[in-house]
């Protein structure tokens, strides 16, 4: 039903574009890909801002769809939850996993519509179906990876970051119980954008691993004992896990679902 409400948002954007707004409706492609700097099916390498050398094999994420909306929300003001208020004109409804380590635009299943209405904001919907569905048990972020740090051996972390029932925030009115819903978590927004949508070009969703390793201290993963996982040949995998006991959890959480520059859109123009 939700997805419908922002169809119509811009289908009643674009009945009004034919004559004197001079605005029109367009179909376009969409595309996700990682940094410039990164060779698809190599390791990516950097160092985080607690001095731990990172290096990833594996960082896949699952992006549900993304829309794009014509205002910035104002500070403070009172909104219908999971939606920007103003008028969406821009949809790509459906998504996929995409490699976070491969600088090459990688397509979504479905093309996008939407209208030449400028987009200030964006939203990207971290979720496998309905995001305001109770549960949601599939990864959207998958890691793997070593970190290590002068002095220190090297840590070899895993993740597989879910977003299901256990992350709905608690209402701040036990007589409101569903005054902050689950989509709240699930969709990233707003993303400040300033692009206007043209017939046939490529919205690109560049994503930045580094930077879901924003204040990620691994050396904490070392006293809590549920992150750890022993091999029969006695090595160590540390797991982000998917609450709130340990500090590297609660921040690769924090930045995966903040409206950060862990997400950029760029706009590609068609070459026709």
């Amino acid at each position: 039903m939700q997805r419908a409400v922002f169809a119509l948002s811009i289908l009643g954007l674009g009945s009004s574009c034919n004559g004197t707004t001079g605005y029109d409706l367009v179909d376009f492609y969409a595309a996700a890909a990682g940094p410039p700097d990164a060779v698809a099916g190599q390791p990516y390498a950097f160092t985080n801002d607690h001095g731990f050398a990172v290096t990833l094999a594996r960082a896949v994420l699952h992006v549900g769809a993304i829309y794009l909306d014509q205002s910035v929300p104002t500070s403070g003001q009172q909104q219908e939850p999971c939606v920007l208020p103003g008028t969406y004109v821009g949809e790509v409804r459906g998504g996929g996993d995409f490699d976070m380590l491969s600088p090459s635009p990688q397509l979504f299943p479905v093309a996008g519509d939407g209208s030449t209405i400028p987009a200030a904001t964006a939203e990207v919907w971290l979720t496998h179906g309905d995001v305001f569905a109770s549960a949601d048990p599939l990864p959207v972020l998958t890691l793997d990876g070593v970190a290590t740090k002068v002095g220190s051996a090297p840590i070899h972390f895993q993740a597989g970051i879910t977003i299901d029932s256990n992350r709905s925030p608690a209402p701040s009115n036990t007589a409101l119980p569903g005054e902050n819903p689950i989509c709240l978590e699930r969709i990233v927004t707003p993303i400040l954008v300033d692009i206007t949508l043209a017939q046939a070009g490529t919205l690109i969703l560049d994503l930045d691993p580094r930077l879901l390793f924003v204040n990620v201290d691994f050396s904490a993963f070392l006293s809590c004992a549920s992150c750890q996982i022993t091999a029969d040949d006695g090595s160590i995998t540390y797991l982000f896990t998917n609450d709130t006991t340990n500090q590297p959890s609660i921040n690769l959480y924090k930045n995966l679902t903040a409206a950060g520059p862990v997400y950029r859109f760029e706009w590609q123009p068609s070459a026709r």
